[in-house]
This record gives C-alpha cells, sequence and structure tokens, in this order.
C-alpha cells in the first residue's frame, strides 16, 4: 500500500521534522506540506523536510498562482530538486479561497488561471525561453537559468467538479482535499476520469491522492475530537456543501466560518459532530483507523495521505501505523 504524510503548517517546524525522519524511516511514499495561509509556509518548509531526510519524497501543496507568480514557483521547485534530484513533486492549485479572500487576494478565474499556470510551470521547469500571451499571464522572454535534471510530476490540487476534470486532463495526477468523503472522493473520480478521457488518457493514467485527516488514540473520544478543528477549517468554505451532504451530515458552514474567522476553535469545533468526523476523516485505536481507510481507498485514492492530528505523540502513532499497514 502506497501511503503520504500531510503536514498543515499549524505545529511548529522543528515538530514536523521529527515527523518527517520518523515517516522516512517507516518507509512512507511522500510529505505533502500544505501551504495555509498565516501558517507555516510550504515552500521553505519543504527544502527543510528535504534536508532532514533520506529517501522520502516532498510537495508543497498547493502552489498558488494567486499568491506565487510562475517564475517564483518556478525558481523554487527547481532550487529543490537540485538539492534533492528525483524526491520533489509539485502541486499547482489555487488555495483556500476563504483564506484568500482573508488576506486581501482575489482568486478570479480559477480554471483559466490554473490552465495557464501549469503550462507555464511546465515551461520554465524544461528550460524553454518563454514568451506568454494568455488570458491571465503575460512572459516576455523569461528564461530560467537552470533546470531540473528530471522530470517534475504535477498534482493539481482540486475539489470542484470542473477543476477535477481539469487536474485529469493536464496533470500527472490529482490531489484531493482533507475531509473528502469516500463517496465524494468516488464522485471526484468520476470527473477525473471524464477529464483524462478528454484527451485520449485512462483514469490509471492518473493518480489520485487525497489528505485523508486522522487521529490514532486508544481513547477513542480523544481521538475524535482532536479531528474536529481542522475539519472545521476545511469545512467553512461552500465549495465543501456536496461533499458534506454525501457524508450524510450537515454543517452551518456559514456560522462555522464566522467562528474560525475569529479563530474561536472552541465554537467552531462544536458545528462538527462526531458523526461528521466519521464520515470525513479516521479516528480510533491504529486498528480501527487501518480499518476505516480503506473506506477512502475504496472511493478511490491510490494515494491516501495521512494528515495526523492531536498531540506529537498522537501524530507519531499516525505514522507508525503505517508499517502495521504496509507490512
Amino acid at each position: 500500500m502506497r501511503v503520504g504524510l500531510c503536514f498543515d503548517g499549524f505545529y511548529s517546524i522543528h515538530e514536523m521534522i521529527e515527523l518527517a525522519r520518523l515517516a522516512d524511516e517507516t518507509g512512507m511514499e511522500s510529505i505533502w506540506m500544505s501551504d495555509h495561509l498565516c501558517y507555516r509556509d510550504s515552500l521553505t518548509t519543504s527544502m527543510a523536510l528535504l534536508a532532514n531526510t533520506q529517501r522520502i519524497k516532498v510537495a508543497p501543496a498547493p502552489m498558488s498562482p494567486y499568491s506565487r507568480h510562475p517564475i517564483i514557483s518556478a525558481m523554487s521547485i527547481a532550487t529543490m530538486e537540485e538539492f534533492a534530484p528525483g524526491r520533489v513533486i509539485a502541486s499547482p492549485g489555487t488555495g483556500n479561497a476563504a483564506a484568500l479572500k482573508e488576506a486581501g487576494i482575489e482568486s478570479p478565474r480559477p480554471l483559466r488561471t490554473m490552465r495557464e499556470y501549469v503550462d507555464i510551470l511546465r515551461r520554465f521547469l524544461s528550460g524553454e525561453t518563454v514568451n506568454f500571451h494568455g488570458e491571465i499571464f503575460r512572459i516576455h522572454g523569461a528564461k530560467m537559468g537552470f533546470v531540473p535534471s528530471t522530470p517534475i510530476k504535477m498534482y493539481l490540487t482540486a475539489v470542484r467538479p470542473r477543476m477535477l476534470q481539469l487536474g485529469g486532463e493536464i496533470g500527472d495526477g490529482v490531489l484531493l482535499s482533507a475531509g473528502c468523503a469516500p463517496a465524494y472522493i468516488a464522485q471526484c473520480v468520476g470527473e477525473i476520469k471524464k477529464g483524462a478521457e478528454k484527451v485520449g488518457k485512462s483514469l490509471a493514467d492518473t493518480d489520485v491522492a487525497g489528505f485523508v485527516t486522522a487521529s490514532v488514540s486508544e481513547n477513542r473520544r480523544e481521538a475524535i475530537e482532536a479531528n474536529k478543528m481542522f475539519l472545521a477549517y476545511v469545512f467553512r468554505n461552500t465549495h465543501h456543501a456536496e461533499n458534506i451532504r454525501l457524508g450524510g451530515g450537515k454543517v452551518d458552514q456559514d456560522a462555522l466560518a464566522a467562528a474560525v474567522g475569529k479563530r474561536d476553535w472552541e465554537a467552531a469545533q462544536k458545528f462538527i459532530s462526531s458523526d461528521i468526523v466519521h464520515a470525513h476523516s479516521v479516528a480510533g485505536t491504529a486498528s480501527e483507523c487501518g480499518k476505516q481507510l480503506e473506506s477512502f481507498i475504496k472511493g478511490g485514492l491510490n494515494l491516501p495521505v495521512l494528515l495526523p492530528m492531536g498531540t506529537q505523540e498522537a501524530r507519531k502513532k499516525a505514522i507508525r501505523m503505517v508499517r502495521e499497514l504496509t507490512g
């Protein structure tokens, strides 16, 4: 079984490095460093993770065209690849719309923006002199002074139907948001398949990765509570409405968004019931979490990426669980 690890940037760089080393020793395939505005930066953290591990691949996710110009993203990815050849994954994505808005960053025309962004990134990373006159971006003859020695795989982050289709069309893979219920994952895979077939690819040509929020503890109640904060952060976004419906639950997203905006986590977590936690994440003992994870894989994930919650010791338990799953 292929399993990855996700960091949300909500805890310290030192804690992430400690967990990255453990994941590397455990045999996890990759680390995906989420780029949440106002928290730890994904690109600088990714370089630190590469420097402190030996084998595991690292992906900053997402690299947003709204917060980073494509030449800046290309420079960062190429620098990381030069430092750790064959261990870098690119994951372009629009980013969290609510967080962008909070920071005063507009995110118009996401589909056209992402199509142009990925095209430009690939041109820069291949060493091309880029003259690009699109609807969103204008590049006037810029050329990288150095390029990666190997091609960089690109996983588009997506959650809505048309972006999922675009991911299937132009991506090497697609990365699904944390909190996706198995039924919603299955629906997403159908959209990815449509995009792939549009350009003559099969679904097998596109990897489907997805963040799975995970809390491992002998105390089931403690595990459930640990997952609530992050699900609250994610589910304030209106594009998760269909996902929540397919998970069988209900969330007052407007009230939740107001609580998260104030960083009132105690109030925010009250909008996330235990049923929501069970439908959209894995929580419980290591054995229980392993069994729960199977439903996400059956939903269509080729690469489940665990996002461990709780204390540092609890996060370590989630990583060690992988050794049991993969043998």
